[in-house]
């Protein structure tokens, strides 16, 4: 449960898979301002399952793509991403 202090409240969502991510999403539609798509976290648990900033290597830009072309047409919120920006790749 939330507050109008809350606001603007966006759900954080990890994951790799455009359906699951939906129907997780779709749990919390109505009760929020957004959806966000982790791809930031750079933890060995986002690694062993393929999540997080993980999903940032060439080869999965296609997936990125589809989960959020999939989350944006079957949401009415905004969805974003969140992302880390680093000084190297070190």
């Amino acid at each position: 449960q939330t507050c109008d202090g809350d606001r603007p409240l966006v759900a954080h969502f990890c994951g790799n898979d455009p359906e699951v991510l939906l129907a997780a999403a779709r749990h919390v539609e109505r009760a929020v301002d957004a959806v966000d798509l982790n791809l930031g976290c750079p933890q060995r648990v986002a690694h062993a399952g393929h999540f997080g900033s993980y999903l940032l290597d060439r080869g999965d830009r296609e997936l990125v793509c589809r989960i959020v072309k999939r989350l944006s047409d079957s949401l009415p919120v905004p969805v974003f991403c969140k992302i880390r920006l680093l000084d190297s790749l070190e």
